[in-house]
This record gives C-alpha cells, sequence and structure tokens, in this order.
C-alpha cells in the first residue's frame, strides 16, 4: 500500500509540473524582450559550412560563402515555455531602415533582407525559450565568396562590407505566426 500511495504521489508530481510548465507557441509577445543583438561578417566554416560546386572542368568545388550573421538573445519573462521553433507556424526577418536598403544595396546589388527576392540564401535557426530564462536564436544572409564560382557572385569590396556591417542593426526584427506580425523589435534598441 506504501508503494502505491509513493507511485500515485509521483505521477501526481509529475502531471503538476508538467502542466505549470507547458510549452507554447508565442502567444502573449508583452513577454518576450530583446535583450542582445550581435551582427558580424563571417565566412568561419563552423559557423557558415561549405557548398561543393562544380568549376569548369566539370570537378567539384569547395567554396565558403560569406554571411551577414545576427544572433539574437530573446528573454522570456512568463512562466511558460516560449516556442518559435514550428516554420509552419512562426517566422523571425529583418525589416530594414532605408540606410540598411542603401547599404545593402550598395554592396550586393539586391535587398537581401526581402525574403521572397533573395537569390543568394537566408539561414536561420530558432528554438524554445525557456521559462524566466534566455535563448539564442540566429539569421544569417548570403552575401557571396571570396572566390570566383558558378553559384555565388563575388564579394564586394571591403569598404562596401564594412558600411553594410555598420548599418545593419538599422531595422525592425519581426516575428510573425500564421503569417501575421506578432512583435517587433528594433535592433538598435537592443544595445
Amino acid at each position: 500500500m506504501k508503494k502505491l500511495y509513493h507511485g500515485l504521489l509521483i505521477v501526481c508530481g509529475l502531471f503538476i509540473v508538467s502542466a505549470c510548465s507547458k510549452t507554447e507557441y508565442v502567444n502573449n509577445v508583452d513577454y518576450l524582450k530583446l535583450q542582445k543583438t550581435e551582427v558580424m561578417l563571417t565566412d568561419d566554416k563552423k559557423i557558415v559550412g561549405e557548398m561543393i560546386v562544380p568549376d569548369k572542368k566539370n570537378k567539384s568545388k569547395r567554396i565558403v560563402p560569406m554571411e551577414l550573421h545576427y544572433t539574437f538573445t530573446m528573454e522570456n519573462t512568463s512562466n511558460n515555455i516560449m516556442a518559435l521553433s514550428d516554420s509552419a507556424k512562426t517566422n523571425i526577418r529583418i525589416e530594414p531602415d532605408k540606410e540598411l536598403v542603401s547599404a545593402v544595396k550598395e554592396a550586393i546589388g539586391s535587398n537581401i533582407y526581402n525574403m521572397d527576392n533573395n537569390k543568394l540564401g537566408i539561414g536561420m535557426s530558432v528554438g524554445e525559450i525557456p521559462s524566466k530564462g534566455t535563448s539564442k536564436f540566429t539569421l544569417s544572409y548570403t552575401l557571396g565568396a571570396k572566390q570566383k564560382n558558378n553559384e555565388l557572385p563575388l564579394l564586394p569590396t571591403e569598404e562596401k562590407l564594412k558600411k553594410l556591417q555598420a548599418n545593419a542593426l538599422k531595422g525592425t526584427l519581426i516575428i510573425s505566426q500564421d503569417d501575421k506580425d506578432i512583435a517587433k523589435f528594433r535592433l538598435d534598441s537592443s544595445q
């Protein structure tokens, strides 16, 4: 009888704990805060990976692209886990200000922040934010490559890349769910 009582007590305890810390999709953005935004230009293979492309002799060639890489530290002040991980439901994007659009068009020739017309590539990693905790998410935009190849354009000049990086925080991070914008965070005010 004692074992049955302890077993029921443990099951009830687990039920209460799981009920108190359920995972929800972002349903109340008042509990989300953008603590910090970091941006860097990188061609670190550990971060951006590499591409295998054919060369002129129809052999494969490995290239490492250069990316404009954003890291966002988000805080969840609620008692529930918040999930940003269902790509069918939740999406993050950057809406650039005029200065950033100008800098990116000067460097790359097009607005890489326009997700529908980006021909170079966009990468995203999102997940869950623990209750009363923080998580990091990334958003990256491919800019080109240092080596001539058939897949990506060559990188712009160092001066244009520096100007792009200097303006990279002039925009707004937007979280959308079911194709509806639910949260906006200024990138330059989270420093």
